[in-house]
């Protein structure tokens, strides 16, 4: 795409078109030649005369200028150029969790326990900070995010996660909401908020939605229509992660069943709770966690080729290197063996042992990942022509490789 001006941006890629908005790949110019890369959300043009869709626009980037925090995404500007409103955000570099999960499922087996712990207490702080925000006068926020999922979690190229889109966040101290307008997506939907109550702990139930799913590669609520969803979520025997991962120890899978109880009450009741017991379990059972660690795990994921079929795909250029490359000795992580879902089997998705690297890591070009789209990450393909493979290394490292995880960003 040629560039176009755009106020002080200059706007390049288009990274998602939703039925609100539009997310471009745009970066600021300065004097002195300063440049500084920004994911820039732009109002449909259309909307601009409907007041309700303004306001819910410039209320989500006024919030979100109150959050700083290194686990959340951050906002820098909001402003309207040619009766154009734009809200310019943290470019996170990196794939979402639904991403990670989709290529696990596809191709690198189970996500690690102590990668599923650690991205989980790093959400775990961005919670716990988006809770307890205040105004400027002192005034607690009572912000809830309402919309914690796979994917609006961006797992950076340095390891560092970050919870993305509080456009759906709700700012108030009331424990009651509209029955009948959920926000949010079903499956990681709290059962009190489908009842119309809503608090800061319905993110905390999600959150423990998807530790579980990370935990046993499987969704845990999973229906054909929006009201079996709800008779699931108000009534389904939860099992433990260990029911499909026996390698999940005991005392998390109590973490994740306290965060999954029904009555608010006697679930975590802070997502600082949630994340010390998470952080115990970790000194307990002995895990390494750390952003390198985390970091190095996902390009060995991202690495590894699906085994089901994916034609049609964008294709993902990847410098393989040859036989004789001392990098391709590198070790795998360690073997996980979980049983999948009966419909993921149907996939003809990757079951076993994740495979031996065949190359050295590298963060592919991921592309957006929405609701609707059911499709697994693009697969990883070898290509013969070396210098087709150093033109894509150059690209990759000079930073736009994972760019359009920013799709997520509240694109409805």
């Amino acid at each position: 795409m040629a560039e176009t001006r755009f106020g002080q941006y200059v706007v390049h890629d288009l990274l998602g078109t939703g039925g609100m908005a539009t997310v471009h790949l745009a970066e600021t110019q300065s004097a002195g030649g300063f440049r500084k890369r920004v994911a820039l959300k732009r109002l449909l043009p259309h909307l601009a005369d409907e007041p309700d869709i303004v306001d819910a626009f410039a209320r989500e980037a006024r919030l979100a200028s109150h959050l700083h925090h290194q686990h959340i995404a951050q906002t820098f500007d909001l402003g309207v150029i040619e009766k154009t409103y734009y809200i310019a955000m943290e470019l996170v570099p990196g794939p979402t969790l639904r991403q990670v999960m989709r290529q696990c499922d596809a191709a690198a087996g189970a996500i690690p326990i102590e990668h599923a712990l650690d991205i989980t207490m790093q959400v775990a702080g961005a919670l716990d900070y988006a809770h307890n925000l205040c105004d400027d006068a002192g005034k607690p926020l009572s912000l809830v995010h309402r919309d914690v999922s796979p994917a609006n979690i961006i797992v950076s190229g340095a390891g560092v996660v970050k919870l993305i889109d509080f456009g759906l966040a709700k700012v108030s101290s009331s424990r009651t909401t509209k029955v009948g307008i959920l926000k949010g997506k079903l499956a990681y939907m709290a059962p009190e908020y489908t009842l119309g109550r809503l608090d800061h702990r319905a993110d905390l139930f999600a959150l423990g939605v998807v530790l579980h799913e990370m935990l046993t590669g499987r969704p845990l609520f999973d229906a054909p229509t929006d009201g079996d969803m709800i008779s699931l979520l108000r009534e389904m025997p939860i099992q433990p992660p260990s029911r499909w991962n026996p390698r999940v120890p005991p005392d998390i899978d109590k973490i994740v069943m306290t965060a999954l109880q029904r009555d608010p009450e006697q679930r975590w009741q802070t997502a600082h709770a949630m994340g010390a017991a998470i952080q115990e379990a970790v000194r307990t059972e002995g895990y390494v966690t750390n952003p390198a660690a985390l970091a190095t795990w996902i390009e060995w994921a991202f690495m590894q080729e699906s085994l089901g079929d994916h034609s049609g795909l964008t294709e993902v250029i990847a410098d393989l290197g040859d036989a004789s490359d001392p990098r391709r000795k590198r070790a795998t992580p360690p073997a996980v063996v979980i049983t999948p879902s009966p419909d993921r089997k149907a996939k003809g998705a990757a079951t076993a042992t994740p495979t031996a690297v065949t190359g050295p890591p590298s963060m592919p070009k991921v592309r957006a990942a929405t609701d609707a789209d059911t499709k697994p990450v693009p697969v990883v393909r070898k290509h013969k022509h070396k210098v087709v493979r150093v033109i894509a290394l150059a690209l990759v490292l000079a930073g736009g490789a994972a760019s359009a995880a920013y799709f997520a960003l509240g694109l409805l």
